[in-house]
């Protein structure tokens, strides 16, 4: 699959109303932080605004140019690595380790997915917390609909090119899946169009799988949010939001 577009991804994907916020605060007062999936480094830069070390790993290179320079821009530092968050090992340890915006989810299967949360809690110190937030997808699964439909989602403008967005999903219920599609249609300022297709795979995680799998990598649920506004999770929550710690090591057990 193509890397996405930097430039258009940071056009269309801005996050979750109050996400960005939620991430500084939490990580406030943390020496060293560890963003998964840092992309173009949207929250990153926050923690490191908040007066956090950051780090960001993230497998296409494209996204860690798009951080870097975003990071430039505002004079801040920040080690960037260019990794696959299922396999990583670094010589640091943090004091959270972050994966926001659905991040997880872009982990095809529950093997990769419990191979990342293990790793991430493998990288945190004694009193650490993982934070992560996705989209809560039970409703989805219920009423999935197996055929795409596509829709307008958005009209874009930037630096003399208009674009219209349109997105679809393929959703595969059976293997908690969803591939989002999004269509760009350009019009430059001299009258040249463009079309620009890109699909996100993903993998969805049930509420009700949410313990079994932070078990199955090390790690315990320590808080469950709705909503960045801290709401409690329940059967409308559109949102995930996952605060996890290290399994408390059983009396005897070895090192």
């Amino acid at each position: 699959m193509a890397e996405y577009d930097p430039d258009l991804y940071q056009l269309l994907h801005r996050g979750n109303p109050g996400d960005s916020a939620w991430y500084r605060a939490r990580c406030s007062g943390a020496g060293r932080v560890l963003e998964l999936g840092c992309g173009d480094g949207r929250i990153l830069i926050e923690i490191a605004q908040g007066g956090a070390a950051v780090v960001g790993l993230d497998l296409h290179p494209g996204m860690i140019d798009a951080c870097a320079a975003r990071f430039k821009r505002h004079d801040l530092e920040v080690e960037l690595i260019h990794g696959d968050m299922t396999a990583f090992r670094l010589p640091w340890r943090f004091d959270r380790v972050i994966i926001p915006f659905n991040g997880l989810y872009c982990l095809l299967s529950e093997a990769d997915q419990i191979r990342c949360l293990r790793n991430a809690k493998n990288h945190l110190r004694r009193g650490g917390q993982l934070l992560f937030d996705c989209y809560a997808a039970d409703e989805v699964a219920a009423i999935a609909d197996p055929s795409p439909s596509q829709c307008h989602i958005a009209d874009l403008f930037d630096a003399g090119r208009q674009i219209a967005v349109y997105e679809s999903s393929q959703e595969d219920p059976a293997k908690q899946r969803i591939d989002a599609t999004y269509t760009y249609l350009i019009t430059y300022a001299d009258g040249r169009y463009e079309e620009r297709v890109w699909t996100i795979p993903q993998r969805y995680i049930l509420a009700q799988q949410l313990d079994s799998i932070l078990g199955r990598a090390g790690l315990a649920l320590s808080e469950l949010f709705g909503d960045f506004c801290e709401a409690g999770f329940d059967d409308r929550s559109i949102q995930m939001v996952v605060v996890a710690t290290p399994q408390a090591r059983r009396a005897g057990a070895r090192a």
